[in-house]
């Protein structure tokens, strides 16, 4: 089967936060992982052949630009015990239009796993994938509260975009 490895160096994390007093945005550029899985003569994936995706995100990655933050985070986070956040993709189906998937995944962060339901695109282009979507999560789900000081209030809700650039290994 035809491996997928990601390049960390053309992929990316963003998360957006919604805080009350602005927003603020956090990016990591350490992903790392692999994704099997045959592809058609269009370049799109055969589903109905054995497929799979395990994706890693160290937590130290994840650099908002504001020490103060980031140290905060991974308390939160405690990342010495909970040191990476993990997706294995579990179900993929073809959505109406070319490219477009919706994917169901285990993501585990901070010792909790739980299943998310994402919509993607995908293509292939001679031997790169390319893979970019959205999904909001709430980290609560994770065991996880937000900070909140004073006035300052973040949600729970964060916005992720992955953008995944992954090269066929020979």
């Amino acid at each position: 089967m035809p491996k997928f490895r990601v390049n960390t160096n053309q992929s990316s994390v963003k998360v957006g936060l919604r805080i009350n007093l602005h927003p603020s945005h956090i990016d990591a550029n350490a992903l790392t992982g692999v994704i099997e899985c045959e592809i058609d003569d269009q370049g799109q994936p055969r589903l109905d052949q054995p497929y799979s995706a395990d994706l890693v995100l160290p937590v130290e990655a994840i650099k908002s630009g504001n020490g103060l933050q980031d140290r905060e985070m991974r308390r939160r986070f405690d990342v010495g015990r909970y040191p990476t956040i993990n997706a294995r993709v579990t179900k993929g189906e073809a959505l109406e239009g070319e490219g477009h998937y919706r994917a169901v995944a285990q993501l585990t962060m901070h010792g909790q796993t739980r299943e998310i339901t994402g919509d993607l695109t995908l293509h292939v282009d001679g031997t790169t994938m390319t893979i970019d979507g959205q999904q909001v999560i709430n980290v609560k789900d994770f065991g996880i509260d937000p900070p909140r000081l004073i006035i300052l209030k973040v949600e729970p809700d964060v916005d992720l975009t992955v953008h995944i650039v992954a090269e066929l290994q020979t």
